[in-house]
């Protein structure tokens, strides 16, 4: 980079080249959970309801992992930034290393626990049998799913966020073609005029998370694998020191424990509102699910940019550009909020018939679209804090992201649901507008930690004149 010379229509040429296929791969890696809950929910509430009640704690689980990400994408893209090779890929190699410990991890606790968290979560006696099954499948893709969420960080870090869409793509395809052959059992079909047989496992929500465990496993195998092909100055092979670095190891924790942590309150949080919402019953459950499957599709994009904010900013700091710093910063900030204006609107009108793809209950339907509506207005709020808690971590800044996510959800969320809930019996529409509320107090106060120019200080850019680079 250099300070100053790109003008703001450059920087915006660079910062949509990193964020469209971004986007992308975050709406491609949504369809494994779209896929699995559309194509289970043809089979009632009750095996929606199994794929419901799992999903807190899968999400917890990834939030992890993604922490654990975010520890060495960071200090990729400040190396870059900085023209440090070697330091590149040490730090690839390291990530090597975090992958099969976190993967590996993951993989014992869930299937150790398998059996006893669809119960802890409250599934109904009709769900539990079908929740374990999911927990217990889904989850031997663990070592994979952390390969995955550590070197598409990595990538993304380089600048490359192709290569995760690429992977992604085709895992979702082969999440679809195997959800069909094992979740439903042998049935005749019809086409133009003649009938034929098609094989089916009839495995239900266990055919479905067999089929993303599969799909995730050869995302996370290709992903390892380009990881270590980054072309001739990032190359790393197998014959590399890949001995345990205190340095790079305590950088990452540094760096990736509070997102972990941020995205472990937030889930945690989810994890509270699903007693809140079993406690309504499967109806709802199974609505919850629906809305929340259905309101990805909002803040994805800002996902996608936060991804390139981390890039850019990041490498902004390695090469020691103010200027180009916060003007990615912002540039990336303003994307997020406009883009989730209009999806936003479109949650709002659309929201029967997005919810009628997932599931063919009139009751669950209805109700899944009237949640939906409530929290459209507070998309925009939220990518703001997606894009700027990104921005603010590729500057090093990754503590307030935590404490604001800790503050909102612990304090406004998990407070007023059951309140709306249980005091004032709103029922389900209670726990989405408390979330509306934590969303909107979120992305306000990301914008005034941005404006304010603290991070500023805790990646040394304050001492830095304004357009300059030292």
């Amino acid at each position: 980079m250099h300070p100053g010379s790109l003008t703001r229509d450059g920087r915006m040429r660079i910062m949509w080249r990193l964020a469209w296929p971004a986007i992308v791969e975050q709406i491609l890696a949504t369809l494994v959970s779209y896929a699995d809950t559309a194509m289970v929910g043809v089979m009632g509430a009750a095996a929606t309801a199994a794929v419901s009640v799992n999903a807190a704690s899968i999400w917890l689980i990834n939030g992890i992992l993604a922490g654990a990400g975010v520890g060495y994408s960071v200090q990729v893209s400040h190396a870059v930034g900085a023209g440090d090779d070697g330091r590149v890929r040490a730090v690839i190699r390291q990530g090597v290393l975090a992958a099969a410990v976190c993967g590996g991890g993951a993989l014992v606790l869930f299937q150790a626990l398998a059996g006893f968290i669809p119960r802890w979560l409250g599934a109904e006696p009709d769900v539990l049998p079908q929740a374990v099954a999911y927990l217990r499948f889904y989850t031997l893709a663990m070592p994979f799913v952390a390969a995955s969420a550590v070197f598409s960080a990595i990538l993304r870090g380089l600048g490359n966020t192709r290569t995760p869409l690429y992977f992604n793509t085709a895992a979702n395809l082969l999440n679809i073609v195997l959800n069909f052959f094992l979740i439903y059992p042998t049935r005749e079909a019809s086409l133009w005029g003649g009938s034929f047989t098609i094989p089916g496992a009839g495995l239900g929500p266990a055919g479905a998370a067999i089929a993303s465990a599969v799909a995730l496993t050869a995302a996370g195998v290709g992903m390892l694998h380009a990881a270590f092909r980054q072309g001739d100055r990032y190359r790393i092979s197998l014959r590399d020191d890949f001995r345990p670095d205190r340095e790079i190891i305590r950088q990452a924790v540094k760096l990736g424990l509070p997102s972990a942590a941020e995205r472990a309150t937030i889930n945690l949080g989810q994890i509270a509102m699903t007693f809140v919402v079993a406690s309504l019953g499967t109806v709802s459950l199974a609505a919850n699910q629906i809305a929340t499957t259905a309101e990805g599709l909002c803040y994805l994009p800002a996902y996608g940019i936060s991804y390139a904010a981390i890039a850019l900013v990041g490498q902004a700091v390695g090469a020691r550009s103010r200027e180009d710093a916060r003007a990615y910063g912002t540039l990336s900030a303003w994307a997020g909020f406009l883009l989730c204006v209009g999806t936003g609107v479109l949650l709002f009108l659309l929201a029967t018939p997005l919810a009628s793809l997932f599931n063919s209950d009139a009751a669950v339907v209805d109700e899944a679209a009237a949640v939906l509506r409530i929290v459209s207005v507070a998309e925009p709020f939220f990518a703001l804090s997606i894009v700027l808690s990104g921005a603010l971590r590729g500057a090093r800044d990754v503590k307030f992201p935590m404490f604001l996510s800790l503050g909102c959800m612990w304090g406004v969320r998990i407070v007023l649901a059951p309140i709306l809930v249980y005091g004032l019996k709103v029922g389900l529409a209670g726990v989405w507008i408390a979330m509306a509320a934590d969303l909107i107090l979120r992305g306000v106060l990301c914008a005034l930690r941005w404006r304010s120019g603290r991070w500023e200080r805790k990646c040394g850019l304050d001492q830095v004149p304004a357009g300059t680079a030292s």
